[in-house]
This record gives C-alpha cells, sequence and structure tokens, in this order.
C-alpha cells in the first residue's frame, strides 16, 4: 500500500513536471523565455515601475515591458553588430532620476535609444531574429505570432466571456 501511494506520488509529480516544461514558463514569476533566457514577473514589473518614474505618461504596465523586453534582446544584438550600441553608463545617464535603475530598465532604455538611431533595415534585421527565436510568453502577459504582422498579440482572460446574446423584450416595461 505504501508502495502505491509513493508510486502514485512520483507519476503525479512527473506529469505536473512535463507539464511545466511543455508550457514554457516553468516557474510562477516567469513572464517569458527567449532562446532559454528567462525574463521574470518581477524585472517586467520593476521596469515598468521605473520608466513610469521616468516618463509618467508613456503608460508602460507589465504585459508591455515583458514585449518590450523580449525585443530588447534583439535589438539591442543588431545595434551591437552595427556599432550604434550603448553602455549601461550611457542608458543612466538617458535616466538621471533613477537613482539605481534595474538591469531590465537599462536594457529598455539601451534598446529604445539604439532603435531611434537605426536604419530601416536595421529595424527589420531585429523582427526577423525574433521571428526565428525560440519565444514562449506567459500567456497572461500576451501571445508571440512569429508569422503575424504584429509580433505580439493581447491575450483576453479565459475566464471573461462576452454576452453576445439579445436580450429578449421584458412584456412588463412601459411601451413608448
Amino acid at each position: 500500500m505504501l508502495a502505491t501511494r509513493a508510486l502514485r506520488a512520483t507519476a503525479v509529480a512527473a506529469v505536473a513536471g512535463a507539464v511545466l516544461a511543455v508550457s514554457g514558463c516553468a516557474t510562477a514569476d516567469t513572464a517569458a523565455v527567449v532562446d532559454g533566457h528567462r525574463i521574470t514577473e518581477a524585472e517586467a514589473q520593476e521596469a515598468a515601475a521605473q520608466i513610469r518614474e521616468v516618463q509618467p505618461d508613456s503608460g508602460l504596465e507589465t504585459s508591455g515591458a515583458v514585449q518590450s523586453l523580449v525585443m530588447a534582446q534583439f535589438i539591442n544584438q543588431v545595434a551591437e553588430k552595427s556599432g550604434k550600441a550603448l553602455a549601461d553608463s550611457a542608458a543612466r545617464t538617458a535616466v538621471p532620476q533613477l537613482q539605481d535603475p534595474a538591469p531590465s530598465t537599462l536594457e529598455l532604455v539601451k534598446a529604445s535609444l539604439a532603435f531611434n538611431q537605426m536604419t530601416e533595415g536595421e529595424k527589420a534585421q531585429a523582427v526577423d531574429l525574433a521571428r526565428k527565436a525560440d519565444i514562449t510568453v506567459n500567456p497572461r502577459y500576451g501571445v508571440f505570432k512569429p508569422s503575424g504582422s504584429a509580433l505580439f498579440e493581447s491575450s483576453a482572460p479565459n475566464w471573461i466571456k462576452a454576452d453576445t446574446s439579445t436580450p429578449e423584450p421584458d412584456p412588463l416595461a412601459p411601451q413608448n
């Protein structure tokens, strides 16, 4: 009996592990995985908060920060190849309001500044790199669509259902 319970517990643990591995976001704090590099929810939240502190009208929320952090990797890679990459010190200079910017914030700032200096061809290279990459986004923060015209789509929470039915007229309502 004890051996059966142990075997059953092992099987349940194996199945749970397999489900998490297949999902691509194996921990609760994973917002995205890009070619094996994990972007955590905490990193995205901190970057979004710091960007809003510097630029309150940016409206950057965590989902946008996740998508921007995914793309920052490719933008910074192309910028480095083209000689337009920025150092962390240059990114810090661009956000003097922040005493201690997070590494994720610095990545976003470097990508934003580099993107503004890139040619259309270089921007297309960054998008092409993203399309070829192995990217998994936690559905909470959107959906990555490598073959679509937009690389990211917002995801609607599956617990919210739109009421598409036509209401029946109330027979007791006053008629005009």
